[in-house]
């Protein structure tokens, strides 16, 4: 039996975003596990459940604890 294909997504970060993920690990921020893990997962799929639309733009948001993750999707590339 042949396994679906699913489809990979590459994710890029913009350097504000490594700045932050940085300070959050030199802080020893217990929800850094949680915010590198939802990353990891919107390579697979990247409208996960609980994401949403921003209203005002064309970027998705994601919650993860009291953070947000910010991104948009290109499902042409």
């Amino acid at each position: 039996m042949a396994t679906p294909h699913v489809p990979h997504y590459t994710i890029f970060t913009l350097a504000a975003a490594r700045r932050q993920l940085t300070h959050l690990q030199k802080t020893h921020n217990p929800n850094l596990k949680n915010i590198v893990a939802a990353f990891r997962t919107l390579g697979e799929n990247p409208r996960p459940l609980g994401c949403r639309k921003l209203t005002t733009r064309t970027e998705m948001r994601l919650r993860v604890g009291d953070y947000r993750i910010i991104y948009s999707v290109d499902d042409d590339d």
